[in-house]
C-alpha cells in the first residue's frame, strides 16, 4: 500500500504529510484520532511489507532496544504492524534534526557542534556498553534530531544487520542505498565489512565535518 496524505493508517493516525524517506522507511506526519495529538509514524517497508519471516525477526529485536533509556535517545513510544509494515510511533520533534543545517546553507556554530559531539557521543556510549554491543550503522545529520530543549537526540537506532538485510530484500536497490554511502567508514566497504562501534565513531566525524564545513 502507498502511503499517502490523508490516509488513515493503522485505522488511526491520519497522515498529513511526509516528513522523510530513508534507505527503508518513510517518516510522516500525523494526527492520532484517538488523543487528538501530532506525531511522527515511522514506517518500515512501505508499500511492499514484509513477510511472516521478516515480521518476525522485526518484532524480536525491536523487543531488545524498546526499553533502552537515555537523554539522547530520541524513544519510539508504541511498535505496532499494520498491513504487513512495521511501524513506530515516536514524539514529534519540532525542530526537526540537524540536516537543517545543511539544507539551510548555514553551517554549524562551532559550540554547538560541541554538543552536538557530546551528546551524541554519550549516546552512543550507551549503546556500545551494551552486551552485545548495540551498533547504530547509520549516524548521520537526518538522525540527529533537535529536542525543545536544544539537546541532540538519536533516531534510528535498534536496526541490526540482520533486519536490514531482511528490510532490504524488500525493497528496490534504488530505494535502499539511499542516504548513507557519504557517511560510512572505509573499512565497511571491505570484504570483511562487519560492523563494529568505530564505524559509528568514524560516521559521526564526517557527520561533524560535514555540519562544519559544508563539504562532504
Amino acid at each position: 500500500m502507498a502511503l499517502t496524505e490523508g490516509l488513515l493508517f493503522a485505522e488511526r493516525y491520519n497522515l498529513i504529510r511526509q516528513l522523510g524517506r530513508g534507505g527503508f522507511a518513510e517518516v510522516w506526519l500525523a494526527e492520532d484520532n484517538m488523543t487528538k495529538v501530532q506525531v511522527a509514524v515511522k514506517v518500515y517497508a512501505p508499500e511492499t511489507g514484509l513477510d511472516d519471516n521478516g515480521i518476525k525477526l522485526f518484532t524480536q529485536e525491536f523487543s531488545l532496544v524498546f526499553d533502552m533509556n537515555h537523554t539522547n535517545l530520541l524513544r519510539p513510544t508504541h511498535f505496532d504492524c499494520w498491513d504487513r509494515m512495521p511501524y513506530i510511533i515516536m514524539p514529534l520533534i519540532k525542530k526537526g534534526s540537524a540536516f537543517k543545517y545543511i539544507t539551510e546553507g548555514k553551517n554549524i556554530p562551532e559550540d554547538e557542534a560541541w554538543k552536538m559531539l557530546h551528546d551524541v557521543a554519550a549516546r552512543l556510549a550507551y549503546l556500545h556498553e551494551k552486551t552485545p554491543p548495540l551498533i547504530h550503522q547509520d549516524i548521520k545529520p537526518d538522525n540527529i534530531m533537535i529536542g525543545d530543549n536544544d539537546n541532540y537526540l538519536i533516531s534510528d537506532f535498534g536496526v541490526s544487520t540482520h533486519l536490514k538485510s531482511t528490510l532490504r530484500k524488500s525493497i528496490s536497490s534504488a530505494f535502499s542505498s539511499a542516504g548513507t554511502i557519504a557517511y560510512m567508514a572505509p573499512e565497511r566497504f571491505s570484504e570483511d565489512n562487519t560492523p563494529s562501534m568505530a564505524n559509528d565513531i568514524y560516521s559521526l566525524g564526517a557527520t561533524a565535518y560535514e555540519m562544519l564545513t559544508g563539504d562532504t
